[in-house]
């Protein structure tokens, strides 16, 4: 990775922790007043290296684990900012890195609510992986 690359994972980061949903390589490079291609170019190699994942051929992130760029139906919820996630997992580390709230995943009868409050998650449960972590990347969309 090179330093410009690290430069912009860094903003994605940044721009998604500010609740930005959807982080593109023009966001990306007008919040920096970057050159839109060397930003495009600096996305093509991180995607590469899977350290994020695009929206099929484009340069929209579709995640920077472990926030996801579209909606998924997972979410975490901290005030007034919501997040999109990639799974109930990431929702959950959303909040680990945001603060206490309620991450929220899609079931077969509504929403199933965790709420995280003073670091402590309510109710207990556990989360399932259709697919081991091995293979993940194999369809990181389906994962």
């Amino acid at each position: 990775m090179t330093p410009f690359d690290r430069q912009v994972r860094a903003q994605i980061y940044r721009l998604f922790v500010d609740g930005v949903r959807l982080v593109d390589t023009e966001t990306i490079a007008a919040s920096r007043g970057w050159d839109t291609g060397e930003v495009e170019n600096s996305l093509t190699r991180l995607a590469e290296e899977r350290r994020v994942s695009l929206v099929d051929d484009s340069h929209q992130l579709r995640m920077a684990h472990p926030f996801s760029g579209v909606d998924t139906g997972y979410r975490s919820v901290v005030g007034d900012t919501t997040w999109n996630a990639n799974c109930a997992w990431d929702a959950l580390a959303i909040l680990a890195l945001m603060g206490d709230g309620r991450a929220y995943a899609p079931g077969p009868g509504g929403d199933l609510v965790w709420t995280v409050e003073d670091g402590e998650v309510s109710p207990d449960g556990f989360v399932h992986f259709l697919v081991p972590a091995a293979r993940f990347w194999d369809d990181i969309g389906f994962t």
